[in-house]
């Protein structure tokens, strides 16, 4: 599987594509990208680093694309946003964010959160088929990145190096039996937006680490490692009965501390 193909054609289902980059390293050439490859799209353009005017230059001059006013108009949430354009689309639609690290600076990680959850899901906007959104590394919080993450089905980094028309790409795309396809490659950018490719790897399948996120509780959620151990070799009482050799009936019983255990026959004064 070519996660570079799929992501910028559009061949495989993915709600959730997440970009990072950084002011050296930018990464809204790839919305131009994906935004040529989904024709048969409506696609909604919410702006909010810059005016709506430099991303219709910087954009497919295509007549599906519609650009929103993000920036000055921060009246509506990013979720009201979405829903208000669901009310006058009859297509598919995808959602481009041209900044989601500017949203986060004005709007509590938590409900951004809650906002990306709904419109990535299925039930409850089932006429979002993707949702892509840049992240700034160099300004948004490294926990809110790694939370993120969580959420999207394909995670690309995007990495400057001493030339600062070559970028490197990494994708990290998760699959649905459990493992994670990571592709490197390495372009130039053109000025037309344009990535011509210098060099990839061949997509490599690696096991996905299943880690608990950090900061999810005030109390710790995952174990050590001799804490594992110590639950592994934990004995329960019940198991005791259930390896007993004789599997006839028995009572098993274990004298508690403040048990007054009386060695004489209660009976004894009986006369039986």
């Amino acid at each position: 599987m070519n996660v570079y193909d799929s992501v910028i054609k559009g061949t495989q289902p993915n709600r959730f594509i997440l970009i990072k980059d950084s002011f050296f390293a930018k990464g809204q050439f790839l919305l131009y990208l994906i935004s040529e490859n989904r024709k048969s799209h409506d696609i909604h353009v919410l702006c909010y680093e810059q005016l709506v005017f430099k991303y219709r230059n910087l954009l497919p001059s295509l007549p599906n694309i519609h650009y929103h006013d993000c920036m000055t108009n921060t009246e509506q949430s990013m979720y009201e946003t979405v829903t208000s354009i669901i009310e006058k689309s009859t297509k598919n639609i995808v959602v481009l964010i041209d900044s989601l690290s500017i949203y986060l600076l004005r709007t509590d990680f938590r409900k951004v959160y809650k906002e990306i959850l709904n419109i990535t899901s299925s039930d409850k906007v089932p006429n979002v088929v993707q949702f892509v959104a840049v992240l700034h590394e160099d300004v948004t919080e490294v926990c809110q990145i790694e939370h993120l993450k969580n959420l999207c089905k394909t995670h690309i980094h995007v990495q400057s190096i001493s030339n600062p028309l070559v970028l490197n790409l990494r994708l990290e795309h998760k699959r649905s039996n459990g493992k994670c396809v990571v592709q490197k490659l390495k372009g130039e950018l053109k000025s037309d937006c344009k990535f011509k490719l210098i060099a990839d790897s061949p997509p490599q399948m690696v096991e996905e680490e299943k880690g608990i996120p950090t900061n999810l509780a005030s109390f710790k959620l995952d174990l050590q490692e001799n804490e594992k151990k110590a639950k592994e070799e934990l004995i329960l009482p019940y198991t005791l009965v259930q390896n007993a050799a004789n599997s006839g009936g028995m009572i098993h019983y274990v004298p508690d501390e403040a048990d007054d255990w009386d060695e004489e026959d209660p009976d004894d004064d009986l006369e039986i």
